[in-house]
This record gives C-alpha cells, structure tokens and sequence, in this order.
C-alpha cells in the first residue's frame, strides 16, 4: 500500500475465524441455535365475504362523517327555564355564532373534509377488499377446476393407456394361445393321420398275410371236384381246363393289398341288402372277386351266386362255401332263360369291359332280369381327381373310366330306368383342405376374403377329394 503497511490476507483472516467459530460451537452446544422456517399462521379470519363493507361501524362512520348545517346546530340550543331560558339561548347561540364564524371555522372545515376523506377510504378500501377477496375466492375456484380437469385428463389418459397396453397383452397372450392350440390341433391332426395311415398299412399287411397263408395252405390241396347247383355244361369243361393250369395267384394279391380287409369291404357293401328285395330267383353277382357280397347276402337270407374268371379268387370264394361258378359273366348270363334271375350286380367290374361287351351286358341284364328287377353297377368315381389317380390307374387291367353321367346316359338309352345314382366311400375331412375360420376380431374386408378363400377350398374340395365310388341303380 502507499503508506508502506502490509495488506492483509483476508482468505486466512476468515478461515481463521471460521475455525474459532467451530471450535466454539463445539465446546459449547448451546449457542448451536436450530433453524426454524417461518411459519405462517393458518388461523382463519373470523370474517366472512362482504361482512367489511356491510359493518356496523362502516354504516356509523358514513352516517356521522359530516357535520350538519349552522342553522341546524343553532336550532339544537334549547332552554327549559321560562323569560330567562330565552335570553340564555340567545347569548348561547350568539357565541356558538361567534365561535363558528371567526375562531373555529378553519377547525370545523378541516375535520369536515378529514372525515369525509377518511369515510370515503374506508368505503372505497372495503371495496376494493370485498372485490379482491371475490376475484381471489373465483380464481382459486378456476384454478382448482382447472387443476381437477387436467388431473381427470391424466388419469384418464393414463387409464387409456392402461387399459390399450391391457388389451395388448391380452390380445398378445390370445393370439399365443391360438396359435399354439392350432400348431396343437395340426400335430394332432397329422398324429391321426398318421395312425390312420398306419392303421391301413396294417390292415393291409394283415390282408395280404392272411391271403398269402390261404395261398400256401392251398397249394398242396387237390381242387375241390365238386360242381356247384346251376352249373352248365360249359362252366364245368372251363373249371376242368383251368384245373390243369397253374393258378395265378397275382390278382388276389393285388385285391388284398390296395381293395381293404375282407371285412372293412362287408362293411362298406353291406347297404346292397337294402337295395335287392328278398326273391325266390336269384341275384347273379359278375367278378365277385374275394366273395365279400355273396357273403353278405347269404347273411341276410338273399339268394344269390357270382361268376368269376379268376381262378385263384374262384378258391378263395369256395373256401367260404358260397355258391360261385368259374367262368365270363357275359357268356354265363347269354345261358339263362330270359327273365330268369331277380337281379344283377358288379362292382368294380364294368371298368374293365370295352364298350362292346359294356353294350351286350346291359342287353343280356335287360332280357334276364324279370320285370321290376334291378341291375347295379359299382365303379370308381372319376369326377374325384385323387380317386381316379390313386385307385383307377393302380390296377393294370382297368380299360377306361366311366363318368357318372355317361353311365346314367349309356343305361337310359339301352332301356332301364335309372332309380339313383348314390356316391360312396367319401374322403375323410382331415384328407382334405382345411377351412379358415373367420374370427371376431377380424375386419369386414377380411370376413370377406377369408370366405372367398374358403369357397375356393371347397371347390377344390369336390374336385380333387370327391366321393371315390359310385353306384348306379337301375330298374328294368
């Protein structure tokens, strides 16, 4: 500094103090004073809204703030006494004159103009306090709807929230279980499926088992010599040349390994009964292969005998004790006097004729068949795509297929009268193509496709998994 004095360290100086300052509160607790806030005293006024501007004393002050008039005042000086009284009150009111006009009237004007000053505040700031408390009381009125409004708003908007994440999870959580009871329902679906199929192949092994145990156990056997009730001269010259050949067996192989159990077939044929009333001529069945159907009838009291070609399922047949003869079916029926016999039926048979011996068929049922006699022919049912592929084109000895309606057409023009044409053996619905439901959740827009879609299913449907077999009943 100029005067050559040392400036001090103020830094050191206050923390020198601050250590003192410590160390004292330290040594002594009680100067250490705790901080309290300032508390506002919540006592309500015991005054309510406009009770101010309404007061007694309000009212008082603006009744009494102005002075009344000099000759007001001067009729107030009154006297009791009689003569005397008067002159008392005229001295009075001469110095009340007096007073009011020279010596007091500054005075009275001042307090005048005060008290009228001060009576105007007071009604002016009641006012004005009456007003402010009014505006305060109606905004905090606003601001307390104000505040409920945006609280309902965020509760609300928070419950929405809620409520849209809730649907979400739930949709979420049903969409999952969906899903995984369809996965579940097409595992199941494909588990049937597969047991089915399974259950086929076993049926087929065992079918092909129990006739190959049939064919050995037959092999070393002699040909039974015995000839069956009907039989014509040239069955027997047919059955004894064909003794001297061996038999062929790969036809009755075939038959129990694609055509079913012996069984499932009795089973599937067993409506026929119904369909050829009981008759004391009898039902000639053409190629009934393994015998299911004569077995079926002969159960039901039904007379009936079948013609067969192939050797091996003659055996097999006459192993059962059915009446079946060996030889064409064609050339068997020419045999028969003419309305002979009560019906006719093949099954599985006209697909292997040509359209010729199709013709003489239905010429020789139409003269053999006694009147009112019913002729049926069973056939695979070539409008099933998957039937025609699987069943029709697996046997090498099928000629060509035959359509419902050109049979129908083919049996009216050679003069039957075509009863019904009944479609069988329907495919199982799990084969087939699976409808998509429409679900509730869905829009209009896809209600509508989803259906369009389905249609086209079962379009599909009746094309490729139609009913696999037909019958065609006809009356002569």
């Amino acid at each position: 500094s100029p005067s050559g004095n040392p400036k001090p360290d103020v830094k050191s100086i206050m923390a020198e103090i601050r250590a003192r300052v410590m160390k004292d509160l330290e040594e002594n607790p009680v100067l250490r004073d705790e901080f309290e806030s300032y508390r506002v005293d919540t006592k309500r006024s015991e005054r309510k809204a406009g009770e101010l501007i309404n007061s007694e004393e309000l009212k008082y002050l603006n009744r009494l703030h102005a002075y009344s008039s000099k000759e007001h005042q001067l009729s107030l000086i009154t006297s009791h006494r009689g003569g005397i009284g008067k002159v008392i009150v005229w001295i009075k009111r001469k110095i009340f004159s007096f007073f009011a006009d020279h010596i007091l009237v500054h005075y009275f004007q001042s307090e005048r103009e005060y008290q009228a000053n001060l009576a105007s505040f007071l009604n002016k700031m009641s006012s004005y306090v009456d007003a402010r408390d009014a505006f305060v009381f109606w905004e905090l009125i606003r601001k307390i709807d104000y505040d409920i409004n945006k609280a309902l708003e965020r509760i609300e908007r928070v419950a929405d929230d809620g409520s849209g994440s809730l649907r979400a999870t739930e949709r979420r959580l049903f969409d999952s279980l969906n899903e995984s009871l369809e996965s579940m329902k097409r595992y199941v679906t494909e588990l049937q499926a597969n047991s089915a199929q399974q259950g086929a192949k076993i049926e087929t092994l065992e079918s092909v088992a129990a006739g190959l145990e049939r064919i050995v156990a037959g092999i070393g056997r002699p040909t039974p010599v015995s000839t069956p009730k009907l039989a014509t001269a040239e069955q027997s010259s047919a059955e004894t040349s064909a003794a001297l050949v061996p038999t062929d067996y790969s036809y009755l192989l075939l038959e129990n390994r694609y055509r079913g159990s012996e069984e499932e077939i009795k089973r599937r044929i067993s409506f026929y009964t119904e369909i050829f009333p009981k008759s004391d001529l009898a039902i000639v069945e053409i190629g009934p292969g393994r015998g299911e159907l004569l077995q079926v009838f002969s159960e039901h009291g039904i007379k009936a005998y079948g013609v067969e070609l192939d050797h091996a399922m003659v055996l097999r047949s006459r192993e059962k004790g059915l009446d079946i003869r060996e030889g064409d079916g064609i050339a068997h029926l020419a045999t028969l006097p003419d309305k002979s016999i009560s019906g006719v039926i093949a099954t599985q048979v006209i697909e292997h004729l040509t359209q010729n011996q199709l013709k003489e068929l239905l010429a020789l049922c139409k003269a053999k068949v006694k009147a009112g006699g019913r002729v049926v022919f069973e056939t695979i049912n070539s409008e099933s795509m998957v039937a025609l592929a699987h069943h029709y084109f697996r046997d090498p000895t099928h000629v060509a297929p035959l359509h419902p309606d050109t049979m129908k057409f083919v049996m009216e023009m050679a003069g039957f009268k075509v009863v019904e044409v009944r479609k069988l053996s329907p495919f199982d619905e799990g084969a087939q193509f699976r409808l998509i439901p429409a679900e509730d959740y869905m829009t209009p827009r896809w209600v509508e496709t989803v259906g369009r879609i389905n249609q086209n299913f079962e379009q599909l449907n009746a094309l490729l998994f139609g009913h696999q077999d037909y019958c065609i009943i006809a009356e002569v």
